[in-house]
């Protein structure tokens, strides 16, 4: 069939305008995971709503407010990777949890329950237009994967994600032992002085029978943006402490590329892999000499690694 040269134009336009959506709607998600970024007061909000079980009664509702920067280390286009930084009431800064935000991504590691995750292969269609939100640990190694697409409403930056799986959080993870992990969509949202991020949990046990509800939870965490003067002592840690965190953020991508499992053991003779890479960031010569810190780095994560 021979396509006109009226009707060839038309197609091309149509393929030139679809093509400029794209980039436009793109450009715009970028936008706004870099919005995050900044000195913000935050407000950690999480209550227990609903039991599904006749024994179980809701929890007290959890609240926590934090003083937090968050610094873009690597912006690659179709990659954004944003660290978190808490800074503590008596002047010290703590290395909070990281996000990375990759486009198009195809490959998801999926919590399993008990500290294991598996890898998840996606085709090119299914990731088609989607971001990832890969989230860590203060250590750096997994907490959870999350998809979804960022969509602009009116004048509204919103993402909703894909329901998923993810370990117990701080709040629960030393005082409860009822159930072994929650499953989460997940909502951020920018807003005219910062973001929040919505989540609809739900906590499951897992038992002989299968998987066993306990409850609905919702969890708000509002980031309120201030001056950008609160956060100098926070980007200031981070420039001295950054070469060693990329050594443990470089280990890690290691460990994901040459597994298709991975179980992460909870303690080592009484030592959490938290507690071991933060004693290795002591060091004086951490972050001036990382080619000797790089294998003290490799064996303390590959020694809590079980699984291949």
């Amino acid at each position: 069939m021979r396509i006109s040269g009226k009707a060839a134009s038309v197609l091309t336009v149509s393929v030139l305008l679809c093509g400029a959506a794209m980039a436009t709607d793109f450009n715009k998600d970028r936008e706004a995971i870099l919005a995050m970024a900044g000195t913000f007061e935050v407000d950690f909000h999480f209550e227990e709503t609903v039991s599904f079980l006749p024994d179980y009664e809701v929890k007290e509702p959890y609240d926590e407010d934090a003083l937090e920067t968050v610094i873009v280390i690597e912006d690659s286009g179709d990659k954004i990777v944003l660290q978190h930084l808490l800074s503590t009431g008596r002047g010290g800064i703590i290395k909070h949890w990281r996000q990375d935000w990759e486009y198009e991504n195809t490959v998801l590691w999926e919590y399993q329950g008990k500290n294991k995750w598996t890898k998840k292969t996606l085709s090119p269609e299914e990731a088609k237009g989607t971001w990832t939100q890969r989230v860590y640990q203060v250590d750096d190694s997994p907490r959870y994967e999350a998809r979804g697409e960022w969509e602009l409403v009116v004048d509204l930056s919103q993402s909703t994600s894909a329901r998923t799986n993810r370990p117990l959080p701080r709040r629960d993870y030393t005082k409860r032992d009822d159930y072994d992990f929650l499953e989460v969509v997940n909502r951020q949202a920018i807003t005219p002085d910062g973001w929040v991020h919505e989540q609809d949990n739900t906590k499951i046990a897992i038992v002989e029978e299968g998987l066993k509800p306990l409850c609905r939870e919702f969890g708000l965490n509002q980031y309120k943006k201030v001056e950008d003067e609160k956060g100098d002592q926070a980007r200031s840690w981070w420039e001295e402490h950054k070469p060693f965190w990329k050594e443990v953020r470089e280990t890690w991508a290691t460990v994901f590329q040459s597994r298709d499992e991975i179980v992460i053991a909870k303690e080592i003779e009484g030592d959490s892999l938290m507690d071991a890479i933060r004693d290795l960031g002591r060091d004086e010569n951490a972050n001036t000499q990382t080619a000797e810190a790089r294998p003290k780095i490799e064996k303390a994560i590959t020694g809590f690694i079980q699984g291949g």
